[in-house]
């Protein structure tokens, strides 16, 4: 039954990682060939601010940022355990590190929780404000990035049906999932600038 679970996941992974590399290819040979259905100068719609697009830069750094930041006691855990679970360390440093994880946890994961819905809406006026028409990975990236946000509100907030809590948990700490959401997003934005 495990392995029926993490082959369901696995494979989530795969069509997101296979779609985003449909789109970078499309995106790359439209480039490559000289076919270019857009003007550079207009690949950037701007429908707050036509002149400026210093507002959308500063709010893309701030998303970016922010996701480092909140993400970050959850990397650092998964650092720990991982450390405790394969490294050859003695009995009373493993211990250590497993008391240094539950305060760090206790300490900074109301970052993560809090954080992550308002880089969303960050993220969402960045791309409001910047849409780019010549690659769809950033809005990949985006819609995965929204799922993974809102089935870690159901599961913090108890929103949803115990019966489908677990799933939600798994797809939301898939550690391949944020790989993906990080190589969709630097990849989109590699191409669009």
């Amino acid at each position: 039954m495990r392995r029926h679970k993490i082959t369901m996941v696995s494979l989530v992974v795969i069509c997101i990682a296979g779609s985003g590399a449909l789109f970078a290819a499309t995106a790359i040979a439209d480039d490559d060939h000289g076919v270019r259905r857009y003007e550079r100068e207009d690949q950037h719609s701007i429908p707050f601010l036509e002149s400026d697009n210093e507002g959308n830069e500063t709010a893309g750094q701030m998303a970016a940022w922010l996701l480092l930041v909140a993400n970050l006691p959850v990397a650092l855990s998964l650092l720990i355990k991982g450390t405790n679970r394969f490294a050859p360390l003695r009995a009373e440093l493993k211990k250590t590190l497993v008391n240094f994880n539950r305060i760090q946890k206790k300490a900074l994961m109301w970052l993560h929780y809090y954080l992550n819905p308002a880089i969303l809406g960050i993220a969402l006026w960045h791309w409001l404000s910047s849409r780019c028409k010549s690659s769809a990975l950033p809005e990949l990236g985006l819609m995965v990035m929204v799922i993974v946000i809102a089935l870690g509100l159901l599961i913090k907030f108890k929103l949803c049906p115990k019966f489908f809590r677990k799933y939600a948990y798994q797809i939301h700490t898939q550690p391949l999932i944020f790989i993906a959401i990080f190589l969709v997003l630097t990849v989109g934005h590699m191409i669009v600038d």
